[in-house]
Parts: C-alpha cells; structure tokens; sequence
C-alpha cells in the first residue's frame, strides 16, 4: 500500500486541501445558482419598496472659494496649517454654530417661512479651493434661502473668529510687553550700578596685562624647572657636555683656555668645570706626547719619567676640580630651587589678581547681555503689537460666494444607494447560503475532493451512466464507449499494481453504504475481465441482498452459503454465464447470522478450493456500514477496493469505514470512484469520446 502511495505522487498539501475546497464551492455555485439569483431579486424588489414609501425631498446646490492663503506677514494673528485648512472649513461650516445663527437669520429676515428639518453636505473639488454645498429637506424654498444663510453667516463667523483672536493676542502682547518692559529696566539699572562700582576700562586693561605677565611668569618657571631637572638626574660629565653645547659659552671657554695655558696657569679667571675641562684636554695631550715618545725611548728614559711625573699630577689636579665642580653645581641647583620656589608663589598671587579681574568682567558681561537679550525682545513685541494693529481690520482669507443656492430640486433620497443596499445584500445573503450548504454537505463531489479527504489511491473512475432501470452489464462491442474504457482502466491498475511479490488474486469490491455502485461495478470489471481472456470466478457474498444472480439471469442457490452451511460442492454452486470464461457463484439459501459464517473455518476451506481454478475471484459484499459480513471477509482475502460515488458519498461515513476495514487487517489497495461527470475537467481519460464514434470496440 505504501509504494502504491509513493508511485501515484500523492500529497496531501494544503495546495490540494485549497483546490478541492474551491472546486466544491464552484460545483456549488453551479448546482445552487439560483439561490443567489433568487435572494438578489427579493433584495432589489425590497430596496424598490423602500424607494416607493421615502418621500420626496429638495436639494439645492451653492459654490464658495476659500483660499488657503493663510498668513499676511509675519506675526498675523488668525493662522492655520495649510494642511489642515480645507478640513477645518468644512467642518466650520457644517457646525452647529452656524447652523443655528443661519436659523436665526432666517427667522429674523422672513419670518413667514417655516422651518424644516434639513441636512447638509460640503465636499471640496479637486484640486481646487472651491467647495460645494447642498442642503436636502422637505420645503423646497426652505432649504434655499438655508442654504444662502449659511454661507453668508460662515462669512461672519470667519471675521468674527479672526477679530476676537486678534483681541486676544493684542492683550496677551501688551501684557508680555509690560513684564519685558519691567526686566529691561531692572538689567538696565544693574549695568549702570555695575559700571558705578567697576571701571571697565581698567577692568579689560589690567586683565589682558595680568594675564601676560602670568603667561611670563610661567615660562620662566618651566625655564627653572627643566635646569633643575637636569642638575639632578646627570652626572658631572652629562651636565659639562650639554652645558657646552651652548656655542657662546663653548667659544668663550676655548679663548679663556688657550689664554692659561700660553700663561701656564689653571683655574685662574675659569670656573671649576671650565678648569676641569682644560685639564682633561692638557692630560690627553701628555698621554699623546708619552704615547708618541714611548714609540722610540724606553720608561726611564727620563723624558718618559718627567712626562709620567706631568701626568700623576694633571691626573690629581682633574680628581680636584672634579669635586671643586660638584660642589659648585649643586650650590647652583639649590639656588635654583630657591627661584622656583619664589617663583612660584608671584605666579599663585598675580593668579588670584588675574581671576578676579576675570570674574568681574564676566558679570558685566553677563549683565550687559541680560540687558541686550530683554531690549531686544521688547522691541520684537512692539513691533508685533504694531503688526497686529495693521492686520486687525484686514482680510486674511479669500472669501466669496461663487454661487448662491440654487433652485430646489425634488430628489427621493439615496436612490442608488438604497438600490445598491438592497442588490448587494441579496447577493451576499444568497452566497453566504451557498457557503452554508457546502459547509454542511460532506458529500464527495470530485477527484481533488477525494485525495484531500480519502488517503487511499485511485485506481479507477466509472463515468455516469444516463439510463433508466437497472443498468445492463457489459457485453462486446458495447457502444457505451467511455463506460467501457473506465473498466478497462480499473482492470489495467489491478492487473499492473506496481506493488512486489504476487499480486492479489482474491479481491473484494465494497463501498461504505448501499446505492454507490459496488455491486454494477464488481459485475462489469469481472465481465471486462473475462472479454480479455481471464477466466474469473464472479462470488456474491452479499448473503443479505444479494443480486447478481438477478443480472446475469441465473439461480440463487445453491450458492455460497450452501458451501459455508456444507450443505453441497463446489462444483454443483458454480454456474457459468453467457460471458465466456466468466462464472457466478450466488449468494446461495438466505442465513441469519451470515456474518458468522463468514468468519468460520469453512469459508477457507471454500477459498482454498476456489484459489487454484482461476486467475481472479472477485467478491461482491454488503456494504462496510450496513452489516459486519465485508469487514469479517476482508481479511481473508487478498485485496479490497473500497467505491465511492460522487454526490452521493459522504466522506465522514467513507473514511470511517475505510477505518473499520484497516482495524480488520484489510488490504485496501484503492479506490474507484463512481458516478464521475463526463465534462468535468477531471475526468480527462475519456473525455474524447468522438474518438470512438467511428469505429467498433471490443470490452
């Protein structure tokens, strides 16, 4: 059952789920189209009715041209939105406000007109600042001098509204002038109280000059403390060299030097380190001489002893000046720390002097801007107080009354709409019962309908027959073409079940309840059977009802019960029938527990002495629901195939047998769907059935 599944592509997708459903509610359509034909009619006839009781009503029609140039100038008073501007106007206009100074006006103007209960309407025109106005009523005279009421008091309200807001925002702008006035005044007083204490000139002055001397300071002790720093990580070399690297102080030590030494004399107008200096330059000239004389005299020559002699006491003098220069470099770093020190203490006091002169012009500062900032708005005020004294009496919209109100003219209200109401809702009522009864309606109506709701494959389907009376079994040359090829088809897929192993050879034809076609089809796929040369043994095991013997014109009994009952042969309850190679075996004496003779030892003797005689043995039950017999034979044999009939079936009642027929164990190969419409785009095996028109077919 499995590979059959496989091979036939089956999926039970909610794609197919979605086509069976539309397809039954097309089928529904079509079955029950005047359903919604009907309830679409009484709709139209009601909402015609409806028309008929409404009385007639007036309408009259003006024109008015607001223009969405809001604002003047700069400081205006009445402003909206642009985007919102034409929505608030019509909603203006249809405000009870107006509505009721309109009345009023009417009344006052022409008291003998009466009034009436009247709607209006206003819509914008594309594109356009034009809007159209309509009132409907009862009084046609009524409803137009409304209409021009209105239009004229919108008008007024409009000037109304802009003169109280520009009342409103004078006040609110003198008032606002007053305060700012008061703070000016009140920050124009702390400047000059400022100034009185302060000169400000000499505030700027003394500022800038403090802080340069500051910034002077600074450098200098930054001066300090690198000198500082470098007479106390370097040693006595490191400090000599770097301090030599200064060109004038390096060109004046080389003078003094070369002066000494014509002299002889060391230390002698020369600080420590510039002796110190002078002395290891005279020593590496000694080592140089002695090294140059070493070349050709021997150590106690005495050249040699005097120059060893030279160098001990150079030697000596640097050890000396050496120390001479120590000393003196850190009696000049402590006076450097001294500077420092002192240094740093006029840099924190003119800091002190510095930041006050910083804190006191930032509050003038500070006061000056307060001042500038409130002159600044009170000038800002007056001048919008100015602005709106100009623009108080001037029009700010582009108003006008295109079109005064029309004539009235009789109208019944909602004409088209009332009719749409009415053909739509019968339309909607009509389809929402064809819904209903596809919902209720389980019924199987097509092959999609049949893979969604049935899992087993379809070997088969049997076109409709359009016949009187009991439908007459096959015979050669049949001219019910299409017929014959759907039995030529279920006989293809039992002959071919792509399945291993042997194929069944014993096969029950059953359907869930009586009336779907069971008993026709199990007769003509034996008889389509044996036209191929097979011999096949046709049983009724419908020991209840069952009618073979009827069709084929042949006896009840003895038959299969006799066989089960023991009560004869086989060979005497087998009769042949007109079909070569087929042969009936009835239903035989009628029983009252048929059922437990079908689940008895000797219906397998029966089977086991039937099986070797022919090539198929096809079973004709009762229905699954109907009776136990089909679901006790079932198992017994070697393949079922279960029949539905379309629009007859219901797929509840099919799938729950087709339930009972596997909890026996049944082999359920398939299904074959009965009754199948010839036009319907599914049945496309035989749909061509001019193809047979000319010529003479053999079943």
């Amino acid at each position: 059952m499995e590979d059959l599944l496989k091979i036939s592509g089956r999926h039970d997708g909610s794609w197919e789920r979605f086509r069976a459903r539309m397809f039954r509610v097309l089928r529904s359509f079509a079955h029950f189209w005047w359903v919604p034909f009907f309830t679409t009619a009484a709709g139209l006839a009601i909402a015609s009715w409806l028309i008929f009781q409404q009385r007639v009503v007036y309408v009259s029609s003006g024109r008015m041209m607001v223009s969405g140039r809001i604002n003047i100038q700069e400081g205006a008073v009445f402003s909206e939105e642009l985007a919102n501007f034409f929505g608030t106007q019509t909603e203006l206009m249809k405000s009870s406000e107006v509505r009721t100074k309109a009345v009023d006006l009417l009344a006052s103007t022409d008291p003998q007109l009466q009034p009436v209960p009247a709607s209006l309407t206003v819509s914008q025109v594309p594109q356009a600042s034009i809007f159209v106005l309509s009132t409907t009523g009862s009084d046609a005279e009524y409803v137009r001098k409304l209409l021009d009421a209105i239009m004229t008091e919108y008008i007024a309200t409009k000037k109304e509204m802009r003169s109280s807001k520009s009342e409103d925002t004078q006040a609110a702008i003198i008032e606002e002038i007053s305060r700012v006035e008061r703070e000016m005044k009140q920050s124009e007083q702390d400047l000059l109280n400022f100034q009185k204490a302060n000169n400000v000139g000499y505030l700027e002055q003394e500022g800038n000059s403090a802080g340069a001397y500051v910034a002077n300071l600074n450098r200098q002790l930054a001066d300090l403390k690198t000198q500082y720093q470098l007479f106390g990580t370097m040693d006595l070399d490191e400090i000599i060299a770097k301090t030599q690297n200064d060109p004038g102080h390096a060109g004046d030590l080389a003078a003094r030097a070369s002066d000494q030494q014509s002299e002889g004399l060391f230390g002698t107008g020369l600080q420590p380190e510039d002796q110190y200096l002078a002395a290891r330059q005279q020593l590496a000239l000694l080592k140089s001489d002695r090294d140059e004389l070493a070349k050709t005299l021997r150590p106690k020559h005495p050249r040699m002893v005097d120059l060893a002699d030279k160098i001990s006491q150079q030697e000596i003098l640097i050890a000396t000046l050496r120390h001479q220069s120590l000393d003196r470099f850190k009696n000049v770093r402590d006076s450097i720390k001294g500077q420092i020190d002192n240094l740093t203490n006029v840099i924190a006091e003119w800091d002190n002097k510095a930041l006050s002169l910083s804190e006191r012009l930032a509050e003038y500062n500070r006061i000056k801007g307060d001042f500038d900032r409130t002159k600044g708005l009170y000038d800002r005020l007056v001048n919008n107080l100015h602005e709106v004294d100009i623009t108080r009496n001037v029009d700010q919209d582009l108003i006008s009354i295109l079109e005064k109100a029309t004539p009235a003219e009789p109208i019944k209200p909602g004409f088209e709409r009332v009719l749409l109401v009415g053909v739509c809702g019968g339309l909607l009522l009509g389809l929402g019962i064809i819904f209903f009864l596809d919902f209720i309606d389980d019924r199987i109506t097509s092959i999609l309908d049949t893979q969604s709701r049935l899992d087993e494959h379809i070997l088969g389907q049997v076109p409709t027959q359009k016949q009187k009376g009991t439908l007459v079994p096959l015979r050669e040359n049949d001219p019910r073409h299409a017929f014959a090829e759907s039995l030529r088809g279920l006989r293809s897929s039992l002959i071919y079940l792509p399945i291993e192993g042997e194929r069944p050879k014993t096969i029950l034809i059953t359907s869930a309840v009586p009336n779907e076609g069971k008993t026709t089809i199990a007769l003509n796929l034996a008889i389509t059977m044996a036209l191929a040369k097979v011999r096949v043994l046709l049983v009724d095991g419908d020991l209840r009802r069952g009618s073979l013997h009827r069709l084929l014109e042949r006896q009840s009994s003895p038959g299969l019960s006799d066989l089960l009952l023991e009560k004869s042969r086989v060979d005497d309850c087998i009769v042949p029938t007109s079909v070569p190679g087929l042969d009936l075996l009835p239903h035989g004496v009628e029983v009252q527990n048929p059922g437990e003779l079908l689940v008895g030892s000797q219906l397998d003797a029966v089977l086991r002495e039937i099986y070797g005689l022919y090539q198929y043995i096809i079973f004709d039950s009762s229905p699954v629901m109907a009776a136990d017999d089909s679901t006790s034979l079932a198992p017994k044999l070697d393949a079922s195939v279960f029949i539905v009939r379309f629009y007859d079936s219901s797929a509840r009642v099919s799938k729950r047998a087709l339930e009972l027929l596997r909890d026996r164990q049944a082999n359920v190969i398939g299904i074959v769907c009965n009754d199948v419409s010839q036009v319907h785009g599914e049945y496309y095996q035989y749909k061509y059935t001019e193809y047979y028109g000319s010529q003479k077919s053999a079943v």
